[in-house]
C-alpha cells in the first residue's frame, strides 16, 4: 500500500469526483483511475464506483477511508519525528482547543512554545469537544485541549488534566427566566449549547438527572461557543457555558450569569490525545508548555 494511493483514494473521498481528485492533486483523470484501481486490487476489494452522477463509495470504501486519511496522517506525523530528531526545532503540530482555554492560558503557552521553537509551523483549531475526538480519531490533530466531563472519553483516547472549570447557565439580561434560581424552573427553556453530532439533548442529562428530570425537550446546538453566545445574548434561550466566559465574554453579548440553587457539576479541562499515539518532539513540548502556562496564578481567567 503506497502512500500515493491513499493520497489518491483519499483525494476522490473528499472530491467525490474523479476529475476534482486529479485537480486537487494536480495530475490527470486516468492516472488517478489507475492508481485507485491499483489500491483496490491490493486490498482485494472495489472502494470506488462509477456513475452517471460522480463517484460513490461502496461499502468497502465507506470502511477504507476513515483508516486511509488515518494512515496518511500517520505517516506524516512519523516524517515529522524524523525531521525534528535529525534538524531539531522544525515541523508542523497540529492543534484544536476550546474558546475558553483559547482566551486564557493558551496565549502565554504559546508564546512561550514559539520562543523556544520559532520554526514549527502551527495550526490552531477553535472547536467542540465531539469535533476535536472525531479529528484526533483521523489523525488530523496531535492532541486537543478541551472541557471533559469525568469518566466520559471512549477508551479511544487518554488525556492529562490540567484543571477543574465549574459549569454556569447563562441568559439574556432580560430573559423572562433571568431571576429563576432553580433548574426546575428552567427545564422547560429552550437551551442552546455547543456541541454536534447526537449528543444534542444527552449532553446535558448530568444537569438533570440527580433531579430526576430527563433533559430539556428543545435543544439548539451548534459547534461554536461564539454562536452560542450570540444566540443567548439576542434571544429568550439558555445557555451552559464554562465559567472563565462570565468574566470574558458575558457582558460584551449582553449575559448574565442566573445563579442556580442546584450544584452545577465540574469539568476537567484535559490534555487528549489517540491513545497509544506517540506525540512528536514539538508536539511534546508544546504540551509541557500549555501544563506550565496552566499552573500561573491568574492564567485561567483572563488574558495576560
Amino acid at each position: 500500500m503506497k502512500p500515493n494511493q491513499l493520497l489518491a483514494f483519499v483525494a476522490v473521498v473528499e472530491q467525490m469526483s474523479i476529475r476534482g481528485a486529479a485537480r486537487a492533486l494536480g495530475i490527470s483523470q486516468p492516472a488517478v483511475t489507475k492508481i485507485v484501481r491499483e489500491l483496490e486490487r491490493e486490498v482485494g476489494a472495489p472502494l470506488v464506483e462509477r456513475s452517471v452522477k460522480g463517484v460513490r463509495l461502496t461499502e468497502y470504501g465507506e470502511a477504507f477511508a476513515p483508516r486511509a486519511r488515518l494512515l496518511l496522517a500517520d505517516m506524516r506525523r512519523a516524517r515529522d519525528e524524523i525531521a525534528q530528531i535529525r534538524d531539531g526545532a522544525t515541523g508542523k503540530v497540529a492543534v484544536a482547543v476550546s474558546t475558553s482555554f483559547a482566551l486564557t492560558v493558551l496565549p502565554a503557552a504559546f508564546k512561550e512554545f514559539h520562543a523556544r521553537l520559532p520554526a514549527v509551523a502551527v495550526h490552531f483549531s477553535e472547536a467542540v469537544l465531539p469535533w476535536m475526538l472525531s479529528r484526533l480519531r483521523d489523525g488530523n490533530l496531535d492532541f486537543a485541549v478541551a472541557h471533559v466531563v469525568p469518566g466520559t472519553l471512549s477508551e479511544d483516547f487518554e488525556s492529562t488534566e490540567l484543571y477543574p472549570v465549574q459549569l454556569v447557565v447563562g441568559a439574556r439580561a432580560r430573559h423572562p427566566l433571568r431571576h429563576c434560581g432553580s433548574l426546575r424552573l428552567l427545564h422547560a427553556a429552550e437551551w442552546v449549547l455547543p456541541g454536534d453530532g447526537d449528543l444534542d439533548r444527552e449532553s446535558v442529562a448530568p444537569l438533570f438527572s440527580p433531579l430526576g428530570m430527563a433533559p430539556p425537550a428543545r435543544v439548539i446546538q451548534g459547534q461554536s461557543v461564539t454562536v452560542a453566545l450570540g444566540l443567548v445574548g439576542h434571544m429568550d434561550l439558555v445557555g451552559l457555558f464554562v465559567e472563565p466566559l462570565v468574566g470574558l465574554a458575558f457582558r460584551n453579548h449582553g449575559i448574565k450569569r442566573l445563579e442556580i440553587k442546584e450544584k452545577l457539576p465540574a469539568l476537567r479541562v484535559c490534555v487528549i490525545q489517540r491513545k497509544g499515539d506517540r506525540l512528536t518532539p514539538a508536539a511534546r513540548q508544546f504540551v509541557e508548555c500549555i501544563q506550565r502556562a496552566s499552573m500561573a496564578p491568574d492564567a485561567r481567567h483572563a488574558l495576560p
